[in-house]
Protein backbone atom coordinates (compact mmCIF):
# COMPACT_ATOMS: atom_id res chain seq x y z
CA UNK A 1 0.00 0.00 0.00
CA UNK A 2 1.37 3.49 -1.00
CA UNK A 3 0.03 6.54 0.72
CA UNK A 4 0.86 9.85 -0.69
CA UNK A 5 -0.58 13.15 1.31
CA UNK A 6 0.32 16.72 0.89
CA UNK A 7 -0.61 19.92 2.63
CA UNK A 8 -4.30 19.68 2.94
CA UNK A 9 -4.38 16.23 2.66
CA UNK A 10 -2.33 15.65 5.76
CA UNK A 11 -5.19 15.62 9.00
CA UNK A 12 -5.99 13.07 11.51
CA UNK A 13 -6.19 9.74 10.47
CA UNK A 14 -5.84 6.12 11.98
CA UNK A 15 -3.62 3.29 9.40
CA UNK A 16 -3.47 0.27 10.12
CA UNK A 17 -1.04 -2.43 8.20
CA UNK A 18 -2.53 -6.20 8.06
CA UNK A 19 -0.39 -8.93 8.99
CA UNK A 20 2.23 -9.60 6.36
CA UNK A 21 1.87 -6.13 4.34
CA UNK A 22 3.52 -2.92 3.91
CA UNK A 23 2.69 0.52 3.82
CA UNK A 24 5.10 3.37 1.99
CA UNK A 25 3.37 7.12 3.67
CA UNK A 26 5.01 9.83 2.04
CA UNK A 27 4.13 13.27 3.37
CA UNK A 28 5.30 16.42 1.67
CA UNK A 29 3.76 19.84 2.98
CA UNK A 30 4.86 23.05 1.37
CA UNK A 31 2.27 25.70 2.01
CA UNK A 32 0.94 25.77 5.98
CA UNK A 33 2.35 23.47 8.31
CA UNK A 34 -0.24 20.56 9.30
CA UNK A 35 -1.13 20.53 12.71
CA UNK A 36 -2.65 16.74 12.74
CA UNK A 37 -2.31 13.33 14.35
CA UNK A 38 -1.71 10.40 12.36
CA UNK A 39 -2.18 7.06 14.50
CA UNK A 40 -0.41 3.62 12.74
CA UNK A 41 -1.24 -0.21 13.68
CA UNK A 42 1.08 -2.61 12.54
CA UNK A 43 0.76 -5.97 12.47
CA UNK A 44 2.41 -9.52 12.58
CA UNK A 45 5.40 -8.78 9.99
CA UNK A 46 4.36 -5.69 8.86
CA UNK A 47 6.24 -2.92 7.74
CA UNK A 48 6.09 1.20 7.75
CA UNK A 49 8.38 3.03 6.01
CA UNK A 50 7.09 6.74 6.02
CA UNK A 51 8.75 10.16 5.35
CA UNK A 52 7.78 13.98 5.94
CA UNK A 53 9.15 16.52 3.63
CA UNK A 54 8.36 19.54 5.60
CA UNK A 55 8.79 23.03 3.82
CA UNK A 56 6.01 24.68 5.02
CA UNK A 57 5.55 27.65 6.83
CA UNK A 58 3.77 28.82 10.22
CA UNK A 59 2.59 27.52 13.73
CA UNK A 60 1.56 24.20 15.06
CA UNK A 61 2.48 20.49 16.43
CA UNK A 62 2.72 17.40 13.96
CA UNK A 63 2.34 14.13 15.80
CA UNK A 64 2.81 10.28 14.34
CA UNK A 65 2.51 7.46 16.76
CA UNK A 66 3.50 3.98 15.19
CA UNK A 67 2.25 0.96 17.34
CA UNK A 68 4.37 -2.03 16.63
CA UNK A 69 1.74 -4.42 17.68
CA UNK A 70 2.65 -8.00 16.58
CA UNK A 71 6.00 -9.98 16.12
CA UNK A 72 8.06 -8.98 13.18
CA UNK A 73 6.54 -5.66 12.61
CA UNK A 74 8.75 -3.06 11.82
CA UNK A 75 8.98 0.96 11.06
CA UNK A 76 10.98 3.20 9.30
CA UNK A 77 10.79 7.23 10.39
CA UNK A 78 12.32 9.85 8.10
CA UNK A 79 11.82 13.84 8.15
CA UNK A 80 13.41 16.44 6.61
CA UNK A 81 11.92 20.13 8.34
CA UNK A 82 12.78 23.77 7.14
CA UNK A 83 11.64 26.12 9.37
CA UNK A 84 12.62 30.41 8.78
CA UNK A 85 11.14 33.24 9.46
CA UNK A 86 8.98 33.52 12.31
CA UNK A 87 7.82 29.87 11.92
CA UNK A 88 7.08 27.84 15.04
CA UNK A 89 7.14 23.97 14.62
CA UNK A 90 6.78 21.20 16.62
CA UNK A 91 7.00 17.58 15.43
CA UNK A 92 6.33 14.33 17.90
CA UNK A 93 7.33 11.31 16.56
CA UNK A 94 6.70 7.81 18.72
CA UNK A 95 6.55 4.42 18.64
CA UNK A 96 5.58 1.90 20.84
CA UNK A 97 6.96 -1.79 20.29
CA UNK A 98 4.10 -4.52 22.11
CA UNK A 99 5.42 -7.62 20.72
CA UNK A 100 8.98 -9.21 20.53
CA UNK A 101 10.95 -8.91 18.00
CA UNK A 102 9.78 -5.65 16.61
CA UNK A 103 12.22 -2.78 14.98
CA UNK A 104 12.29 0.97 14.85
CA UNK A 105 14.47 3.58 13.48
CA UNK A 106 13.07 7.11 13.68
CA UNK A 107 15.31 9.88 11.69
CA UNK A 108 14.47 13.65 12.20
CA UNK A 109 16.75 16.20 10.74
CA UNK A 110 16.26 19.91 10.56
CA UNK A 111 17.06 23.42 10.59
CA UNK A 112 16.31 26.75 11.41
CA UNK A 113 17.02 30.13 10.47
CA UNK A 114 15.82 34.19 11.32
CA UNK A 115 13.25 33.93 14.40
CA UNK A 116 11.93 30.62 14.31
CA UNK A 117 11.61 27.73 16.05
CA UNK A 118 11.97 24.07 15.75
CA UNK A 119 11.28 21.08 18.18
CA UNK A 120 11.59 17.64 17.63
CA UNK A 121 9.98 15.10 20.70
CA UNK A 122 8.91 11.36 20.95
CA UNK A 123 8.90 8.36 23.15
CA UNK A 124 10.61 5.11 21.52
CA UNK A 125 8.34 2.83 24.71
CA UNK A 126 9.27 -1.38 24.64
CA UNK A 127 6.55 -2.63 26.99
CA UNK A 128 7.34 -5.38 29.47
CA UNK A 129 7.44 -8.80 26.96
CA UNK A 130 8.48 -7.32 23.77
CA UNK A 131 11.72 -9.06 23.66
CA UNK A 132 14.59 -9.16 21.19
CA UNK A 133 12.96 -5.94 20.26
CA UNK A 134 15.29 -2.62 18.40
CA UNK A 135 14.59 0.89 18.50
CA UNK A 136 16.73 3.46 17.42
CA UNK A 137 15.68 7.49 17.54
CA UNK A 138 17.94 10.01 16.06
CA UNK A 139 17.30 14.69 16.04
CA UNK A 140 19.51 16.90 14.56
CA UNK A 141 19.02 20.44 13.94
CA UNK A 142 21.09 23.09 12.65
CA UNK A 143 20.37 26.57 14.07
CA UNK A 144 21.48 28.91 11.19
CA UNK A 145 20.72 32.38 13.00
CA UNK A 146 21.36 34.00 16.58
CA UNK A 147 17.69 34.43 16.80
CA UNK A 148 16.46 31.19 15.45
CA UNK A 149 15.98 28.22 18.24
CA UNK A 150 16.19 24.73 17.59
CA UNK A 151 15.37 21.66 20.21
CA UNK A 152 15.50 18.60 20.48
CA UNK A 153 14.01 15.66 23.21
CA UNK A 154 13.53 12.10 22.07
CA UNK A 155 13.41 9.26 25.08
CA UNK A 156 13.31 6.04 25.61
CA UNK A 157 10.81 4.55 28.24
CA UNK A 158 11.94 0.84 28.34
CA UNK A 159 10.36 -1.44 30.24
CA UNK A 160 12.56 -5.10 29.01
CA UNK A 161 15.82 -6.01 29.21
CA UNK A 162 16.47 -8.43 26.65
CA UNK A 163 16.34 -5.12 24.03
CA UNK A 164 18.78 -3.04 21.76
CA UNK A 165 17.93 1.18 22.60
CA UNK A 166 19.34 4.04 21.86
CA UNK A 167 18.67 7.86 20.78
CA UNK A 168 20.81 10.47 20.07
CA UNK A 169 20.19 14.59 20.26
CA UNK A 170 22.26 16.93 18.28
CA UNK A 171 21.26 20.79 17.71
CA UNK A 172 23.86 23.12 17.41
CA UNK A 173 25.23 26.50 15.49
CA UNK A 174 26.80 26.25 11.81
CA UNK A 175 29.97 23.96 12.22
CA UNK A 176 32.75 27.06 11.51
CA UNK A 177 35.14 23.51 10.80
CA UNK A 178 33.25 22.65 7.95
CA UNK A 179 32.81 26.45 6.56
CA UNK A 180 36.34 27.15 6.80
CA UNK A 181 37.08 23.92 4.92
CA UNK A 182 34.44 24.30 2.10
CA UNK A 183 36.01 27.99 1.92
CA UNK A 184 39.51 26.67 1.75
CA UNK A 185 38.86 24.97 -1.28
CA UNK A 186 37.75 28.34 -3.11
CA UNK A 187 34.03 27.87 -2.05
CA UNK A 188 32.53 31.24 -1.19
CA UNK A 189 30.62 31.17 2.55
CA UNK A 190 26.91 31.44 1.20
CA UNK A 191 27.95 28.45 -1.26
CA UNK A 192 29.64 26.76 1.52
CA UNK A 193 26.30 27.23 3.99
CA UNK A 194 23.76 26.19 0.73
CA UNK A 195 25.79 22.79 0.54
CA UNK A 196 26.11 22.10 4.03
CA UNK A 197 21.83 23.07 4.01
CA UNK A 198 21.53 20.65 1.06
CA UNK A 199 23.14 18.05 3.11
CA UNK A 200 20.80 18.21 5.74
CA UNK A 201 17.64 18.27 3.69
CA UNK A 202 18.24 16.83 0.38
CA UNK A 203 18.51 13.08 1.93
CA UNK A 204 14.53 13.11 2.04
CA UNK A 205 13.99 13.16 -1.39
CA UNK A 206 15.40 9.30 -1.54
CA UNK A 207 11.94 8.04 -0.58
CA UNK A 208 10.06 9.87 -2.59
CA UNK A 209 9.08 8.43 -5.98
CA UNK A 210 6.67 10.22 -7.89
CA UNK A 211 8.63 12.53 -10.42
CA UNK A 212 6.18 15.54 -9.60
CA UNK A 213 6.52 15.42 -6.09
CA UNK A 214 10.12 15.13 -6.24
CA UNK A 215 10.43 17.95 -8.01
CA UNK A 216 8.54 20.38 -5.94
CA UNK A 217 10.62 19.14 -2.53
CA UNK A 218 13.94 19.86 -4.97
CA UNK A 219 11.81 23.33 -5.79
CA UNK A 220 11.08 24.16 -1.84
CA UNK A 221 14.99 22.92 -0.80
CA UNK A 222 16.17 25.42 -3.25
CA UNK A 223 14.13 28.32 -2.63
CA UNK A 224 14.69 28.08 1.17
CA UNK A 225 17.87 28.52 1.31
Amino acid sequence: MNISLVDKEIKDMELTVKAGDSLVLNLAAFDTFPTAKIRILVEKDGHVNASFADFSRGKGKFVIDVELLEEGAECNWNLSSLARENDDKVVDASVLHVAKHTTAEMNNYGITRDQSRLVFTGVSRINNGAKSSSTRQSAKIIVFDPNSDGRCSPSLCIDENDVQASHAAIVGRLNENHLFYLQSRGISEENAKRLITLGYLKPIEQYFKDEDLLKRIDNAIEEGI
